[in-house]
């Protein structure tokens, strides 16, 4: 008679790294596809919906400028705008990849261990999940799609010069490819690839390694040349004077919302705190120990960059930190389970995954299930938060919170059943998208962040008599402007969002 618990423990055993390679893909899909169920028919993340949706919709409408989509990394709109032209909307295709954009980020970081740095499968799929589920990756998730399609991407490119000793053209091909595909995806993720090649490159010269080090020039060659004239192409007469000041503060960093440079490493330290403090304690034991090339390398770049005023936030180099950290955390763990030391029938290995689990647990699930109105008490910008700009609230939000989208769409369609097609509405950045969905793209004007008085002078120079205004009601506006100036009448709200009349009269200056 055949034991079935046999069979199944056999084809376990055969499967096994095909189920943990299911694992690292799962996971990270499932979790990252609550916040989407839970904002029902609209999509999480600020970019998502005031960039990409945007710009998928205007360039349908009005054909691509082909200088500009070249310059913002055009692989992840060369994947969205054939589906959304064959008829999808652009709000539900980009609900339904983004999570799949996760879980292929977990299958990449799952290779890169199992096959690059010779990691175990159940191993190799714990670095995965981890790398996908901590809140700041899934603050990456939230929005930054297109740096996760570049670290997709920049793990394959990491596995393969791993395996340079194949020195066969089809690896060289590969491995072009795939760096190319880091640098059309994004020139963050790009930036740190290049810092890696440069680090791999320099230490074979160093060793009289010279073909070694001219193949892997060659097969950089495109991915430099197009960021070289693509992405960078804007900045060449910027120079690193110019970068510091000539009284030693940068524009570069006032730019970015610092006052001055110390003030800025102040900041940059006190984020990396608060987004690894948890993670710290497991990090630090394998930081010296544990002494891969390539992770070494990606922290000392990352620390150079953070050193540097550049047009970059540097917080965007910080949050690409949590790739390499898993990978310090998970060697940690496993270094600790060597050890034999036991309390109250606990190994210290047993202790340490337990805390792994409930802080990550803690932190991401806080950050999913919590709304904007009631944040977890980590992400609640009258509490720990500091760093609103970067770390939202909640995640269940886009331009706005998850209470206002429905208000949105029915204030917007008051507008359209209301108003005559000769009716302007302005709006900031963040109503932008929702009105290009609801409205003739005519009808609307983009102030982006500026001034909402000055937007409706403008328009009323232009010879526009009906000016209307989309914001939220008194008392109640985000992004630093709670009462609009009196000369914005409201004659319809839904909700927290309200349609305003401008009346050129009713201004103080009159």
């Amino acid at each position: 008679m055949i034991d079935d618990h046999k069979l199944v423990s056999d084809w376990t055993r055969k499967h096994q790294n095909h189920l943990f390679l299911l694992v690292a893909f799962a996971i990270p899909v499932a979790i990252r596809a609550i916040p989407e169920i839970l904002m029902g028919p609209y999509i999480i993340g600020f970019d998502t919906m005031a960039i990409y949706v945007p710009n998928i919709m205007l360039w349908l409408h009005n054909g691509v400028n082909i200088g500009n989509f070249f310059a913002i990394g055009p692989l992840f709109y060369s994947i969205i705008i054939p589906i959304v032209a064959a008829g999808g909307s652009p709000v539900w295709i980009l609900k339904i990849i983004s999570p799949i954009i996760l879980g292929f980020l977990g299958v990449s970081m799952y290779f890169y261990a199992e096959r690059g740095l010779g990691w175990s499968s159940p191993k190799s799929s714990f670095v995965a999940i981890l790398g996908t589920v901590y809140f700041v990756a899934l603050r990456t998730s939230w929005d930054l799609l297109r740096e996760e399609l570049s670290l997709i991407f920049f793990f394959v490119v990491l596995m393969l010069m791993i395996k340079e000793k194949e020195n066969s053209l089809k690896h060289y091909v590969l491995l072009s490819f795939a760096m190319l595909a880091v640098v059309l995806a994004d020139p963050i993720g790009a930036v740190i690839m290049f810092g890696m090649i440069m680090f791999t490159i320099i230490p074979k010269l160093l060793r009289r390694k010279y073909f070694q080090a001219a193949n892997l020039i060659v097969v950089s060659l495109p991915a430099t040349l197009y960021f070289v004239t693509v992405y960078l192409s804007g900045l060449t007469g910027t120079s690193v004077y110019s970068l510091l000041g000539a009284n030693g503060v940068s524009s570069l960093v006032s730019w970015n919302g610092f006052t001055s440079y110390p003030a800025m490493l102040t900041s940059e330290t006190l984020f990396f705190l608060y987004c690894y403090l948890p993670l710290l304690p497991l990090a630090v034991v394998s930081l010296r120990r544990f002494e891969n090339f390539q992770l070494r390398s990606w922290l000392l770049i990352s620390l150079i960059l953070l050193l540097l005023p550049s047009i970059v936030s540097p917080y965007r180099w910080l949050l690409i930190l949590m790739y390499p950290l898993a990978f310090y955390v998970t060697e940690s763990v496993s270094r600790i389970k060597t050890i034999k030391w036991k309390r109250f029938r606990l190994t210290l290995y047993q202790i340490a995954v337990s805390y792994l689990i409930i802080s990550t647990a803690i932190l991401s699930f806080g950050f999913i299930f919590m709304s904007p109105e009631h944040p977890f008490v980590y992400f609640d910008t009258q509490q720990l938060n500091r760093f609103a700009s970067e770390i939202p609230s909640s995640m269940q939000q886009n331009t706005i919170s998850i209470v206002d989208c429905q208000s949105t769409v029915n204030a917007l369609q008051w507008f359209k059943n209301n108003e005559n097609c000769s009716a302007l509405l302005l709006t900031h950045s963040v109503f932008y998208c929702w009105a290009l969905l609801a409205l003739n793209q005519d009808q609307i004007i983009n102030y982006h962040f500026g001034d909402p008085g000055a937007a409706a002078t403008v328009a009323v120079q232009d010879g526009h008599t009906d000016v209307f205004l989309i914001w939220w009601v008194k008392g109640h506006g985000w992004y630093g402007l709670s009462t609009l100036p009196p000369s914005f009448e409201e004659i319809y709200h839904s909700g927290k969002i309200a349609i305003y009349s401008y009346n050129e009269t009713a201004s103080p200056s009159k």
